[in-house]
């Protein structure tokens, strides 16, 4: 299945991607940064986040193709291999995040019996098989997932809302300027990730509108603040630092009336489907990176999906592994930040040069 997508399964597709990517990493780490002010930080994060938006409209619509062909055509031998190595590297460690968050998160809730290698190989499999299928395979089972997603978080704001106390969120500012800084910085690292429409841009038809990336960007900044200060309001901003997967914890404490008492197996359906979505979407970008330049390639499918079951496989404390997502946020941001600006500079410079000979 190799047609195109609208817009608008892009913008969906974006939503969950990033989405999932808010709700189970990046929560932790707006907690542990700015505690009980780190939902503040999140509201300075709305004003740097729609101007990065913007900026992404704008550099989506100046560029003829997808960045990965444009940088092929434009560019020789060698630029293209440094950019394509380094956007693998930058997707393979996005979908290596989410396969070892969902391993341990499996094994510490509901399969602890279970080894961690079938579990990624399950994960990887499935995602394997949908990448194999196309953008629009991935598109249009992510119109299925998403409503759900969507339905069963306002499920789990709604029966929990007798358990939460918002004076919890007050005072504010009673953390330093350098944290709440660094928890909207953490939360603009966030929305970097919308980067990933350059490398979609011949698989859509049709244009991405302002509109779109402006609604697109305000419903992840929701996906991060909801949860937050529900989690805040519902343990207190200490208890809430300490809890792993704090995004999760709260679906311990919701119920249906008497009859029945846990549906936090609705979280499972979540996380699964939020990682399943981003894994196969990073396995495809990385294999249009590459497929140009190579013979074989349901091979090269292949061969992504067994260095993510490899790589997973490594042995790396919790602790550490959460220290190195909060590098990868800040690294990450600032990876994308300086190659939109080199970009803008080749578009820029494109467009004085078309004006000088067409004048000339």
């Amino acid at each position: 299945m190799n047609g195109k997508i609208t817009p608008f399964q892009l913008s969906m597709l974006l939503i969950t991607y990033i989405g999932i990517s808010n709700h189970v990493i990046l929560i932790p780490i707006l907690l542990d940064t700015a505690n009980r002010d780190a939902w503040i930080s999140v509201l300075a994060g709305i004003v740097p986040s729609l101007l990065l938006g913007l900026l992404y409209v704008y550099m989506y619509k100046q560029i003829p193709s997808s960045l990965s062909t444009w940088v092929k055509e434009k560019t020789n031998s060698l630029v293209w291999l440094i950019f394509t190595v380094l956007f693998t590297l930058y997707f393979l460690t996005q979908a290596s995040i989410s396969i070892r968050d969902t391993i341990v998160w499996s094994n510490t809730s509901y399969l602890t019996y279970t080894p961690a290698w079938v579990v990624g190989i399950c994960l990887i499999g499935i995602s394997y098989y949908t990448a194999r299928k196309g953008l629009a395979a991935i598109a249009i089972t992510n119109g299925i997932l998403l409503p759900w997603i969507v339905l069963f978080g306002f499920y789990i704001m709604t029966v929990n809302f007798q358990y939460k106390d918002y004076s919890y969120l007050f005072p504010i500012f009673k953390n330093s300027a350098q944290s709440i800084t660094n928890g909207a910085w953490y939360t603009t690292s966030g929305i970097t990730e919308i980067f990933l429409v350059f490398f979609l841009k011949d698989n859509v038809k049709g244009k991405l509108s302002r509109m779109n990336m402006m609604l697109v960007v305000l419903m992840l900044i929701e996906l991060t603040f909801g949860p937050l200060s529900g989690i805040i309001a519902m343990f207190g901003p200490f208890e809430a630092e300490k809890l792993r997967y704090p995004a999760y914890e709260q679906w311990r404490m919701a119920s249906i009336g008497s009859m029945l008492s846990q549906t936090d197996f609705l979280s499972i359906y979540q996380w699964l489907a939020g990682a399943f979505i981003r894994i196969s979407l990073a396995i495809y970008i990385i294999h249009t990176l590459w497929v140009k330049k190579w013979r074989h390639p349901e091979i090269l499918f292949i061969l992504i999906s067994l260095f993510l079951f490899v790589i997973n496989q490594l042995k790396l404390s919790d602790i550490k592994f959460h220290d190195h997502v909060k590098t990868y946020y800040t690294s990450s941001s600032l990876f994308c930040g300086v190659t939109s600006l080199v970009l803008l500079i080749c578009i820029w410079a494109g467009k004085n040069k078309k004006a000088v000979e067409q004048n000339g």
